[in-house]
């Protein structure tokens, strides 16, 4: 190889390396749908609750099938709010811009094929939004399209046209009509539980009516019976058992066992005069 032949190598390379990143690229079952899409009337009128939305798809090659799942995502920018000012005021368009728009993706099939069952790769496409689904509503949009194999053709403008419900954004006013203050239409309403005179509800009488008593302590009715049984003061067996035991201090000294103190110093004192005895003896 000549020299000439290896400095061109890494260049050829590089070559090789793109041409075949772009075969990937171009024959990927993932590859990038490209093709375009175009919204025919950007501006739709509202009619009975909905909006009717014709587009055309223009796909860089006939699809394999008749019908092929797309997706359109449409992102609200604004809403066209109705907001009422002041008290009694005809409502005022405003247009609102919302920080973070949501989103909302429609999921649908589309025809690319004629009544005889031939298919291309440019159709016309047609399709509702509703309102009561609660996320159209008058404002702007844009809408993005997506296919199996990618994005189709770039974003477009789609504007919503009608009126939407009114927003009251007038000051509040708490201090009441000053009419209302000089009609006195404040009712006094009684529960019955307060003390006092106070009409009460009734079950006979003529009118129906009665006078609460003016003092409100509840007097006791009937007796509660007595808080001690009559079995309380009714000795038990043990009770009756020892009622004739003597009386004194029943002690015992220990030692002794069972015998009485008087006989006890008897013995000690007997004991001790025959120890003097026996010494003197001795003596």
């Amino acid at each position: 190889m000549s020299p000439a032949t290896r400095r061109l190598s890494p260049f050829a390379s590089l070559a090789a390396a793109i041409v075949t990143l772009l075969v990937v690229v171009t024959f990927s079952p993932h590859a990038w749908a490209g093709g375009g899409f175009t919204i025919k009337t950007t501006t739709v009128a509202e009619s009975g609750g909905e909006w009717h939305i014709k587009v055309r798809i223009d796909m860089t090659r006939a699809p394999g099938m008749m019908h092929i799942p797309m997706r359109f995502t449409f992102s609200k920018e604004a809403v066209d709010e109705r907001a009422i000012m002041s008290r009694g005021a005809d409502p005022v368009h405003h247009r609102m811009v919302l920080d973070v728009p949501p989103k909302q993706i429609q999921s649908v099939d589309v025809d690319f094929a004629d009544a005889s069952g031939k298919v291309f790769k440019s159709t016309y496409f047609e399709f509702d939004l509703r309102r009561d689904g609660g996320y159209f509503e008058a404002g702007e949009y844009l809408v993005g399209l997506a296919g199996p194999d990618g994005d189709v053709g770039g974003s477009q403008k789609l504007t919503l046209t009608g009126d939407n419900p009114p927003v009251y954004r007038g000051a509040m006013d708490f201090s009441g009509d000053p009419k209302d203050k000089k009609k006195g239409n404040i009712t006094a309403v009684s529960s019955g539980l307060d003390g006092g005179s106070q009409q009460v509800a009734s079950n006979g009488g003529d009118d129906n009516t009665a006078t609460a008593p003016g003092n409100t302590d509840v007097a006791a009715v009937g007796s509660g019976g007595s808080m001690v049984p009559d079995s309380a003061f009714n000795k038990t067996a043990e009770e009756e058992s020892v009622q004739d035991h003597p009386k004194g201090c029943g002690c015992v000294v220990a030692g002794l066992g069972g015998e009485s103190l008087l006989g006890g110093g008897a013995g000690l004192l007997g004991l001790g005069l025959a120890v003097a005895v026996r010494r003197r003896s001795r003596r």
